[in-house]
């Protein structure tokens, strides 16, 4: 996961507190169902074609402060969340972020230790990029949990992986397709574009990488979740030779979080070059999400995590 180079902001990113204290920022949260579907408006541009990309367009655009920090306040949540498994890690940063509080002792080196993989720690953080790029897997991995759909049902989705910089999948999916009845799969890749260069270099590097590097990335899909029960461990036990088949059961999808707003009015229309297989309808998607000052954001995002450090 890679984009260009950061380019400048109007705004102050934070470094360690927010604008808007947490507290402040959960309650804005509460009032949207802590979910992002009120705070990013996401149309879909295309449908279903064969041989084209099915894809939606998100944008955060014109948001106040509370309702920007509320959405840096979600992707803190579900990061904290899934990176604490089932420890106390997520609920005692919560406890203490909440109460304007800083942790002490061996509360803090626990809380610390679930955090500076991805954010390192206050005063100094690690890479920007890398932080951008863990924010935009995040913001598809919240995007493809609550997305409704009348004809698929998700029945595996994988969260960001722990450490920006492990080798593997940055997105994958399965449903049950309900006219069908069939597990089918979505591979997916995701960057960052917050650069000068057009959205679509950033699409075409995206789709490079996967063409170079899917069947290694589902390998490592099948040792993890082939020996599931039932219907999805069947799946995953054929998704190397249904990628390489070009399977209906398989697909390819691509996901670019911009700092480019307005966004771009077309995008994703060469995938069907770069993926030549896959040509039935829906085998192909995107999703490009346009957000104002996607850094900031990303650093709101670990301003939040740094609250209770």
């Amino acid at each position: 996961m890679s984009g260009t180079a950061p380019s400048g902001s109007t705004r102050r990113a934070p470094e360690r507190s927010p604008a808007i204290s947490a507290r402040m920022a959960n309650a804005a949260a509460g009032s949207q169902q802590d979910g992002l579907a009120n705070l990013i408006s996401t149309v879909q541009m295309t449908g279903p074609t064969d041989g084209k990309c099915m894809w939606h367009l998100g944008t955060v655009t014109g948001l106040d402060q509370t309702h920007r920090a509320a959405i840096a306040w979600i992707v803190a949540n579900a990061i904290m969340d899934d990176r604490g498994g089932g420890s106390r890690a997520a609920a005692t940063w919560r406890s203490a972020a909440l109460a304007g509080s800083r942790l002490a002792g061996s509360d803090r080196e626990m809380v610390a230790a679930f955090v500076t993989g991805v954010f390192g720690l206050p005063p100094r953080g690690k890479s920007k990029t890398h932080v951008v790029g863990h924010v935009a897997e995040w913001l598809w991995y919240l995007h493809a949990r609550h997305a409704l759909s009348l004809t698929r049902k998700v029945e595996l989705l994988e969260t960001p992986k722990f450490n920006v910089t492990e080798p593997g999948a940055d997105g994958f999916i399965v449903y049950t397709d309900s006219s069908s009845g069939e597990t089918i799969f979505r591979l997916w890749e995701i960057k960052q574009h917050v650069g000068g260069s057009p959205v679509s270099d950033t699409v075409t590097d995206a789709y490079g990488q996967l063409k170079t590097h899917a069947t290694r990335y589902l390998a490592q899909l099948t040792s993890v979740h082939s020996a599931i029960n039932g219907p999805v461990g069947d799946l995953c036990k054929q998704l190397v030779d249904f990628w390489i088949d070009s399977n209906s059961r398989a697909g390819v999808g691509v996901s670019v979080a911009s700092a480019t707003t307005p966004a771009p009015a077309t995008c994703f229309s060469t995938m069907g070059n770069h993926f030549p297989g896959f040509t039935r309808a829906g085998q192909l998607e995107g999703l490009l999400l346009a957000v104002e000052d996607l850094e900031d954001l990303a650093l709101e995002v670990r301003g939040y995590l740094w609250t209770a450090l």
